[in-house]
């Protein structure tokens, strides 16, 4: 997102850096790693000219990183939701090791104030999505005056490869059997649980359905029911390139979006611009999704007699091609975020 937004606003003029903190300076693990990205960020804007904006994540505002220009906390997850759904699935696991869970509650703790302290520093908190600016002017109303929202969407070359995977899948003829596509990491915001019922109830009333689950890790194996692997029904893909995407996204009729706790999902714009119809939670981008795809964007799980996917949908009559492209993210970011900042 950083990148193509960088991209985006380099071409309506504006000097635009995209930078990492990478290498980080120190041994990073779980725990210290936002503090050394923090610490490296810190070096970095001392070093450099100044900035008429720096856009980053909240956790990384740290009191140092304020006093060198207009901040904006742009959000990419909701990093409060994830360490609470964290949580209840570790205390859902037995047997329980509670120096385990002490830890990851002491963890989740010191970084969830460094993601508040930052809000309270930045003048500008930019959500991603609809989704999330409710929940912050729910939750956190004094944040108020200061939330905006963005977009996300595939990268321009990645637009141009699903617009042509979009025009042949509705030039293709139907199979016998649903091919469904299941893209994410083996974690519990993923809603792995309501994934592995569904799979479980409709390999048994459809024997000619067949499932993958792509970008998964390895640990996935250890939940998934053997059976249907060994029969070649179930698929597991523990990773792909990404050069790999619109190999896998031809290959499938359609797809399954199952978070319970999620920062957009980038991997429902690319199923559905590809022609794919998608089942979906309400979580992430779906809500802004949704309009733009009456037809092909449903609500997750598929209904048991749902047998054939709908046709594909013109994204151009739909207005979704006005407001999904990085031209109009960043034409809304100029106008909401960098307007706000410099007046």
């Amino acid at each position: 997102m950083a990148l193509n937004l960088a991209a985006a606003l380099r071409d309506r003029g504006h000097d635009a850096l995209a930078w990492s903190t990478e290498p980080l300076q120190g041994r990073s693990r779980f725990w210290n790693a936002w503090y050394l990205q923090r610490r490296r960020l810190e070096s970095f804007l001392a070093e450099s000219p100044p900035f008429d904006v720096i856009d980053l994540p909240a956790v990384s505002i740290s009191r140092k990183v304020q006093t060198h220009g207009c901040i904006v906390a742009r959000s990419i997850q909701p990093d409060l939701r994830y360490f609470s759904c964290a949580l209840r699935a570790e205390v859902r696991r037995l047997p329980i090791s509670i120096l385990h869970l002490v830890l990851n509650l002491l963890h989740m703790l010191r970084v969830s104030v460094a993601i508040v302290a930052g809000w309270r520093r930045a003048e500008t908190i930019l959500c991603l999505g609809s989704h999330e600016f409710d929940w912050m002017r729910r939750r956190f109303p004094w944040t108020r005056n200061k939330l905006e929202r963005y977009l996300d969407a595939p990268s321009p070359a990645d637009q141009a490869l699903l617009a042509d995977l979009r025009a042949r899948r509705a030039a293709r003829g139907t199979r016998p059997g649903l091919r469904f596509l299941w893209i994410g990491r083996w974690v519990p915001q993923k809603g792995t649980r309501l994934l592995l019922r569904f799979i479980a109830e409709r390999a048994q009333t459809h024997p000619k359905d067949v499932f993958t689950l792509a970008g998964c890790g390895d640990q996935a194996a250890r939940d998934c029911p053997p059976d249907l692997i060994a029969a070649g029904r179930l698929r597991l893909l523990p990773g792909f390139p990404r050069g790999e995407l619109p190999k896998l996204l031809a290959e499938h009729d359609i797809g399954l979006f199952t978070s319970v706790v999620e920062g957009w999902g980038l991997s429902l714009n690319e199923m559905l611009e590809s022609g794919m119809p998608v089942f979906a939670t309400r979580a992430g981008g779906v809500e802004d999704l949704a309009p733009y795809f009456p037809e092909t964007l449903r609500p997750f799980p598929p209904s048991p007699d749902f047998e054939a996917p709908p046709p594909t949908e013109n994204l151009t009559a739909t207005g979704y091609l006005r407001h999904f492209t990085w031209e109009s993210i960043a034409a809304l970011y100029e106008d909401r975020v960098l307007a706000r900042q410099l007046r």
